[in-house]
């Protein structure tokens, strides 16, 4: 079994909601509740934050995480995690990105990403919410759909209705996997038209060949883009669901 730790980016400057990693919940900033879910999971060997802010940073060993720090350059999680990754020692087989935004990520989550990137040949997994044919979304650009093949693997990612509006749909869950060198690969990737077009990374990763092994899940993990999402969780909050 691989050693396999959790990177959550978190970066300060986001464009719709600037300091969302310290935005409190309940009294608790964020980063905080999405480090003390993955930890209590316990799938990992270690969390770790790469942030490239110190208000983040201050936070962060305020309530006692781990924290590296990364550029401000970075123009995505993925190279922040590459980012993190060699400043860690013992260096890990593989690599879990936690979005930072996902306070309700679940352990069964994780533990389907760690088995996936067990498998032999694995370099990159991640994970799809089964939906129906019934369900709201599948025509909003912000929700990301995947189609899979027979043997598990993820062949095509768009913003646009796939399979057609009527049929039982992928929804895409922004988790992944990558065994460390994998990682290191794929931030080397030139950017591919179709991948400009659709504004999703791991495009790039299948025009250039890469196989992601695709699993599924059936918990839903609302994330937390805009001000509005915030009061939408804390909605779920007082409903009942647990941080």
């Amino acid at each position: 079994m691989m050693n396999v730790v959790a990177i959550i980016p978190a970066r300060y400057g986001s464009t719709r909601f600037p300091g969302k990693p310290l935005a409190l919940i309940d009294g608790v900033p964020m980063i905080e509740r999405v480090v003390r879910r993955v930890e209590s999971a316990g799938v990992v060997d270690r969390v770790i934050v790469a942030t490239d802010d110190k208000r983040i940073e201050d936070v962060v060993l305020g309530f006692g995480g781990e924290v590296v720090m990364t550029s401000t350059q970075c123009v995505n999680g993925t190279e922040r995690c590459v980012e993190a990754l060699v400043q860690i020692s013992p260096r890990p087989d593989a690599v879990i990105n936690v979005q930072g935004d996902e306070p309700f990520v679940h352990p069964e989550q994780l533990e389907e990403l760690k088995r996936l990137i067990n498998l032999p040949n694995a370099t990159i997994a991640t994970l799809a919410h089964p939906m129906k044919a019934a369900d709201k979304g599948q025509e909003d650009k912000n929700r990301v759909k995947v189609v899979q093949d027979c043997e598990g693997h993820a062949v095509r990612f768009s913003r646009n209705s796939i399979p057609p509006l009527g049929e039982p749909w992928l929804q895409h869950v922004g988790l992944y996997a990558y065994t460390s060198c994998a990682l290191e690969d794929l931030v080397k990737l030139d950017a591919t038209e179709l991948e400009m077009r659709e504004s999703l990374e791991q495009v790039r990763w299948l025009d250039h060949g890469w196989k992601i092994h695709l699993g599924l899940t059936h918990h839903k993990t609302p994330s937390v883009d805009t001000p509005e999402d915030l009061e939408k969780i804390k909605v779920l909050l007082q409903a009942g669901e647990s941080l």
